[in-house]
């Protein structure tokens, strides 16, 4: 990222801890993802081959992303072209850190009402709010922080009604909006023809309003203590201590606030499983890449080992959560 981009690494370490991460690009080589669309469909094939299936064993489609490639049509149904299904229902809901958990909610409900399997994949390109080309030099502070912390990325999960077979079963999950009177603490603007309008700051100074920008002392100061009540929460509900599961999945906002959030709600390191170091923050596909890397972790683990899974979205407050079994040999579906 310093090589790339011209920032200097200890600031980059101090400030994201974030050594990594992935971008698209419109001019990329062909068969490497140009846009959302790209990335949800890889992730989407790459699941379906994984667990033995073809598109017209899916029966509903679902895709959570805060960054559709147009209004419309919906990313969603371009997807479902890509990947040869059709006939289902298909929703594409807009979503940020929150989404993944809200895309399997709402899975779980559509399998409670008969059907018996689909499909639900995240995926964002967070670049196309924080274009490459721009000069780092020439960018504020609030501009430059997002920059450095967020990447692109896919990530997908086949479901089924059935709880046989390799995998992981749900026990229970925590969803809720929680915003009731407070302040977005993030917030991605969305411009039509006319552009971005111009803002007057503090300095007096006229320039355009910043595509996203975030409150980071709220986002620091309540994302742990939201993360450890939903922990508390799927503890009651199941009778785990968070201390005695396998894995826990933190929510992942980067490098350095992840590990104090793993300190504050006193998760082992060996039951932490991050990636956002890596792979940068990339919004819908994160805790489909936490849940890969926790399932390729337990090869040989017996039957039944414990995941708590956390994540809270900060623009208008979202607290989401699961409680998971790993069931059967893990062969990498």
């Amino acid at each position: 990222m310093a090589a790339r981009f011209g920032l200097h690494e200890q600031w980059l370490e101090r400030m994201t801890g974030n050594r990594s991460r992935y971008f698209c690009s419109p001019d990329s080589p062909a068969g490497v993802p140009k846009s959302t669309g790209d990335l949800a469909t890889a992730a989407g094939g790459k699941a379906l081959e994984k667990a033995g299936l073809g598109p017209g064993d899916v029966e509903f489609l679902i895709l959570t992303t805060a960054s559709p490639d147009h209004l419309m049509p919906a990313t969603v149904n371009l997807v479902a072209d890509r990947l040869g299904i059709d006939g289902v229902p298909t929703f594409q809901l807009t979503s940020g850190c929150a989404g993944a958990l809200q895309g399997l909610y709402t899975a779980r409900a559509l399998l409670a009402s008969g059907l018996r399997r689909g499909l639900v994949i995240g995926a964002d390109t967070c670049l196309k709010f924080w274009p490459s080309k721009r000069d780092v030099a020439d960018m504020r502070p609030a501009e430059m922080i997002n920059f450095a912390l967020f990447g692109d990325g896919g990530g997908a999960a086949v479901v089924e009604a059935d709880t046989d077979g390799p995998g992981f079963v749900v026990e229970h999950m925590v969803l809720r909006a929680v915003g009731l009177g407070r302040k977005p603490a993030q917030v991605v603007r969305w411009y039509g023809a006319e552009g971005a309008p111009h803002v007057t700051g503090p300095n007096g100074i006229s320039a355009p309003e910043p595509m996203g920008e975030e409150d980071y002392k709220a986002i620091e100061r309540h994302v742990p203590e939201a993360a450890a009540r939903v922990l508390g929460e799927l503890g009651e509900l199941t009778g785990w201590l968070p201390a005695e599961v396998e894995r826990v999945l933190t929510p992942q906002l980067n490098g350095v606030m992840t590990e104090k959030i793993r300190e504050y709600l006193g998760v082992r390191p060996e039951q932490a499983v991050s990636c956002v170091a890596e792979t940068g923050n990339n919004g819908n596909a994160l805790p489909f890449i936490q849940l890969r890397r926790a399932q390729a972790g337990m090869n040989g683990t017996a039957d039944g080992a414990r995941i708590m899974v956390t994540t809270i979205e900060s623009s208008k407050w979202v607290i989401s959560g699961m409680a998971l079994r790993h069931q059967g040999a893990s062969d990498g579906r």
